[in-house]
C-alpha cells in the first residue's frame, strides 16, 4: 500500500474549493465562526466539510495555503507581464497589499501556521528566483543580495498591510506606496 496521496476527483476538488471560498467569506465577516457555521453556509454536506477539514484549525491552515498559492500566482503574473524591474516591483506592491487585504482575517490565526514558507522560501519561489535573475542581469541593485531583497520585500509588505489594518492607509494607497518604495529601494 502506498502512502502517496491520490489526487482529488473533480467533484471532491470542487467541494473542497467551495468550502474554502465559504470559509474565507464567513471568517472574514466573523473571525470567531465555527467550522459548523462554515459547513452550514457552504452548500455542501456537513460530512463533506469534516471529511476535508476535521477541525477548524485544519480549515484555517488550508486557508493559509491558499494565501501562499495566491501570493505565488500574483508574483508570477507581475513578472510575466514584463517590463523594467521598476514596473515589476510597483505591480508587486499593489498585488501584495491586495492579497493582505483579502486575507486580513487570518492575522488572528498566525499561531496555526506550522511553518511559514515565506520565511524559508523554496528554491522555486517565484519572487526569489526573479530577484536572483534580475540581480544577475543588473536590473536590481548590485549591493543588495537577492535573499536580502526577498527578506526586505516580505518585511515591507507586512508593514504595508499593517498600515491598512491600522486604518492609516487605504489598500490602494498602501499598495502604491509599497510599490514605489520597492522600486526606489531595489531597482538598479
Amino acid at each position: 500500500m502506498s502512502n502517496k496521496k491520490e489526487p482529488l476527483r473533480s467533484d471532491a476538488r470542487r467541494n473542497r474549493e467551495a468550502v474554502l471560498a465559504t470559509a474565507m467569506r464567513v471568517l472574514s465577516q466573523r473571525p470567531e465562526a465555527s467550522i459548523q457555521e462554515v459547513a452550514d453556509a457552504s452548500g455542501v454536506g456537513r460530512t463533506t466539510v469534516y471529511r476535508n477539514f476535521s477541525t477548524r484549525e485544519d480549515l484555517v491552515r488550508a486557508l493559509f495555503a491558499v494565501v501562499i498559492e495566491e501570493q505565488r500566482a500574483t508574483v508570477t503574473a507581475a513578472i510575466a507581464e514584463g517590463g523594467t524591474a521598476t514596473a515589476i516591483l510597483r505591480r508587486l506592491g499593489t498585488g501584495i497589499v491586495a492579497i493582505g487585504e483579502r486575507y486580513r482575517f487570518l492575522d488572528a490565526h498566525r499561531d496555526l501556521v506550522v511553518e511559514d514558507p515565506l520565511k524559508h522560501p523554496a528554491p522555486d519561489e517565484p519572487l526569489l528566483a526573479w530577484l536572483v535573475t534580475a540581480h544577475e542581469l543588473g536590473q536590481i541593485r548590485a549591493d543588495l543580495p537577492p535573499d536580502w531583497g526577498y527578506a526586505m520585500i516580505r518585511a515591507l509588505a507586512l508593514g504595508a498591510n499593517e498600515e491598512v489594518v491600522a486604518g492609516r492607509r487605504s489598500p490602494e494607497e498602501a499598495g502604491r506606496l509599497l510599490g514605489d518604495t520597492l522600486a526606489r529601494a531595489f531597482a538598479a
